[in-house]
């Protein structure tokens, strides 16, 4: 009977040992082994057998009888003869069913990964250990090669790809619990340069930057470095100081941060604009804003494989008439699939000019401004020499290109200028000097701006409020209506005196321009006054409304009633938008990211973190609450949707609320462990949602991908025997 390779071996002596007995032998039992020793040396069984348990208590681990008779022979210069059978070639895929303590081993694979070098300290020196994954065809294995072995990695005298071939490597189990192959100085590794074998190519597990999404582990990108980031310390909740830092890394169409701490930090700054990256074993996390970004875990190894040069900022706007296609659009129409387009447009609010210094040490200038054309208004973002050149155009309509589509910390679109914008003004034009009016009841999440019209129902009473910085807040709301629905108008700040204005004067009807579209968590949409609000209020409400503005305020208008379809999803068509549906079903997946974010307690609103606190952009340093922000998969049955969970939607989901949150950072859970308590809570829970899909597009590779993302606004937990009447009465329907 042949020995397993199953013996847990401790001195590398008598690993060699055990490898030439596994190679020789050829007896099938434990008595003609005996018969044999005996024959060899006149020894009688019994004596024999007493030697034979001598050995196995000497050796002090379990060791079988056939392995100790073994031994004996080998002590005893008795030959037991070769092998009747053939050996078989040895695979990974063999090996890995066996158990570690194996020695000799030979094989020949490809370097499928190279993970990151370990230095660590032996004696008076330091030393070096490599892991690799080593694939042969049948199945992968983590080899480590330390010490003189590890230098052919570091010297790059073997790379990613290279064929080698491993003689006097043993298993072992890492720190994995997986079983392990290693290979020190007394090894061999040796490159195969003419391998008439094929093997898997490494090169067709990299990923493009382009598609990375959540819970993704140990991936290979390549990627293109745009700019590298500074150095943030801060103080963990045990009092320790963190260092972290990224780059910014350019993809096929889409841009991601790779983020690296503490140790690692000091990497990042090895690489600089224009270098291309082979980044192997990354993690991927998600941002507090739900983007997919890479993370350097102490395995990752990022190597530069290349450079190519890459025009500045300045050099790369100014190249962008030349090297695009720009399309003419309409407000309305402008789509994230877009890149340069051209308007024909009027100027609408323009804020202030802010400067900035580049981390190249150029001053540099931006100016937000608002435009509009006939069909709807939207932001434009002025950079640098077009703030002069737009600060010069006169009140008329003017044609504005080429301008570039972005999409804003709110997920709305914006328009931003480049190096070469050009705006020419046009001696006539269909656009009126107002921006359009449009109906309540068309008010969607996708607008950043709107300009709407109605008569005055209600005027809330302003309440003040203190900030951490010590000063006062103000807010109040009028709510208005026109003959398709109603919606509340929310002032903050100096805005409030136009609120009281109107309300002294006792008008009736009131025009907004330039409103801001925000959307509460009971799916309600509102819109708030900005900086760039207009206001327009008159005594005399137009013919039009009039019918409106002889309701009683105690019989004011109602906001107009959110109605969801009860659908099954498999019902939902693919290109199906904006479309408010109910589904029942279970949470089958909640995927990998921080599950909250940090808002402001006025507007929720997410805030920036300074160095001395929390900051709005509309009510200034503020306290943050924290809110929830989860995304996961839901199953009815018939199909699925990724589905969005804000703030009380969250918290019914999970059970939890944002002081549980708090309570756990308090507690110095880091982020992926308030993860994992949230994702326990959530996964597998039966829920009925109320919510609104919207079909986002995105580009990836050069192709337009589309996918639709149910966002909760309602979540109920419904009990069995409800779920259970309502199957019935829908089988009674049918």
């Amino acid at each position: 009977m042949v020995i397993k390779k199953s013996l847990v071996i401790a001195s590398e002596s008598i690993q060699r040992v055990f490898y030439v007995i596994y190679e020789e032998l050829n007896l099938s039992n434990i008595e003609e082994l005996i018969l044999k020793i005996s024959e060899k040396t006149g020894l009688s069984r019994g004596q024999i057998k007493q030697k034979i348990e001598e050995k196995k208590e000497e050796l002090g681990f379990f060791v079988n009888d056939i392995a100790a008779a073994h031994i004996i022979a080998k002590d005893l210069d008795v030959a037991l003869g070769q092998s009747k059978f053939k050996k078989p070639k040895l695979t990974i895929k063999s090996l890995k069913s066996m158990e570690p303590g194996l020695p000799g081993i030979e094989l020949t694979g490809v370097v499928y990964r190279i993970y990151h070098p370990i230095e660590f300290t032996k004696g008076e020196g330091k030393n070096i250990l490599v892991p690799l994954l080593l694939h042969d065809g049948t199945d992968s294995i983590r080899l480590l090669l330390w010490g003189n072995q590890a230098r052919l990695i570091t010297e790059n005298r073997i790379q990613r790809g290279s064929v080698i071939r491993i003689k006097q490597a043993y298993t072992k189990i890492g720190r994995t619990q997986e079983l392990e192959l290693h290979i020190g100085d007394k090894g061999l590794v040796e490159i195969e340069k003419d391998s008439e074998t094929e093997y898997p190519d490494p090169e067709n597990d990299i990923m493009q930057l382009d598609v990375i999404d959540e819970e993704m582990q140990e991936i290979d990108i390549q990627a293109t470095v745009v700019s590298v980031g500074n150095i943030v310390t801060f103080n963990r909740t045990d009092g320790s100081e963190g260092r972290v830092t990224n780059l910014l890394l350019k993809g096929e169409r889409v841009t991601r941060r790779m983020v690296f701490w503490d140790k690692r930090v000091d990497e990042a700054f090895n690489f600089t604009r224009g270098d291309i990256l082979l980044i192997q074993a990354a993690n991927v996390k998600m941002d507090r804003d739900g983007n997919p970004e890479l993370h350097a875990s102490g395995a990752t190894y990022t190597k530069k494989i290349g450079h190519k040069t890459m025009l500045s900022i300045e050099e790369k706007r100014a190249d962008v008439s030349t090297s695009q296609e720009i399309v003419e659009r309409k407000i309305k129409d402008l789509q994230t699939s877009d890149n340069l387009v051209s308007v024909i447009v009027r100027k609408g609010p323009v804020g202030k000019v802010s400067s900035f210094t580049r981390k190249d040490g150029t001053d540099g200038a931006v100016q937000r401004a608002v435009i509009f054309d006939e069909t709807g208004e939207i932001t434009l973002v002025l950079w640098n020499n077009s703030i002069d050149a737009y600060d010069g155009l006169e009140d008329n309509a003017f044609k504005a290109y080429p301008l570039r589509v972005n999409v804003s910390r709110y997920k709305t679109l914006e328009l931003h200028s480049t190096f070469g914008t050009e705006f020419t003004p046009l001696e006539s034009s269909k656009i009126s000097e107002d921006p359009p009016i449009q109906d309540i009841q068309d008010i969607s999440p996708k607008q950043g701006l709107i300009s709407i019209q109605g008569v005055i129902q209600e005027i809330s009473e302003t309440r003040e409020f203190i900030r951490n910085d010590g000063n006062k807040g103000r807010v109040c709301s009028l709510t208005i209506a026109d003959n398709t629905g109603a919606t509340r108008i929310v002032a903050w700040g100096d805005n409030v005196d136009k609120i009281h204005d109107i309300q002294e004067k006792e008008m009736k009807y009131v025009k907004i321009f330039f409103g801001g579209v925000r959307q509460r968590d009971t799916d309600e949409l509102e819109v708030h006054l900005t900086s760039q609000s207009h206001i327009r209020p008159s005594s005399r409400v137009p013919e039009a409304l009039r019918d409106i503005s002889t309701i009683e305020k105690s019989s004011s208008v109602s906001k107009p009633q959110v109605e969801y379809k009860k659908i099954r999803l498999s019902e939902l068509n693919e290109t199906e938008d904006d479309k408010l549906i109910e589904v029942l079903g279970k949470m089958t997946r909640i995927f990998q990211q921080t599950p909250y974010y940090y808002a402001c307690p006025e507007c929720r609103k997410k805030v920036d973190e300074l160095e001395t606190g929390w900051i709005c952009a509309e009510h200034g340093i503020v306290e943050p609450d924290i809110r929830f922000r989860l995304s996961g998969v839901i199953d009815d049955g018939t199909g699925t949707i990724r589905t969005t969970f804000f703030g009380l939607s969250g918290e019914i989901l999970t059970g939890m609320s944002g002081k549980d949150i708090k309570a756990l950072i308090k507690n110095g859970l880091s982020d992926d462990e308030i993860f994992t308590s949230v994702q326990q809570e959530a996964e597998g829970k039966t829920v009925l949602i109320q919510g609104r899909v919207q079909l986002q597009t995105r580009e990836v590779q050069g192709e337009t991908m589309q996918s639709q993302t149910l966002f909760a606004n309602r979540v109920r937990m419904p009990h069995a025997k409800t779920i259970a009447e309502d199957l019935i009465a829908e089988l009674e329907e049918s």
